[in-house]
């Protein structure tokens, strides 16, 4: 019994550091809100949501059209889907970055 929770500890350990070494360490976002790009204006915009206990709030990406019409970006060049846990998993940070004309 004690070689049991010995093991299923040592691999619950190891699955806590996997999960956490897999996160990206910075989210810097995509750059200036307007960029010139072979003399066309590329714009850029994001869109977050969090969940807490991963219940509350929506356990989602926010809608890729749905932030270029915010942004007010006609044609969309690039789509970028962030998860960022929050400390101990108690809340999760959805991103989303569009970039486009």
């Amino acid at each position: 019994m004690k070689k049991m929770f010995l093991l299923v500890s040592a691999v619950a350990l190891v699955a806590l550091f996997a999960s956490c070494a897999s996160t990206p360490g910075g989210l810097g976002g995509p750059g200036p809100a307007f960029s010139q790009v072979n003399g066309n204006s590329v714009k850029t915009g994001e869109a977050s949501s969090t969940v807490v206990f991963g219940i509350f709030g929506k356990v989602s990406f926010p809608p890729a059209w749905q932030v270029a019409k915010d942004n007010g970006i006609t044609k969309i060049a690039t789509v970028e889907y962030y998860k960022q846990p929050g400390v101990f998993g108690i809340t999760t940070k959805y991103f989303t970055y569009v970039t486009g004309e």
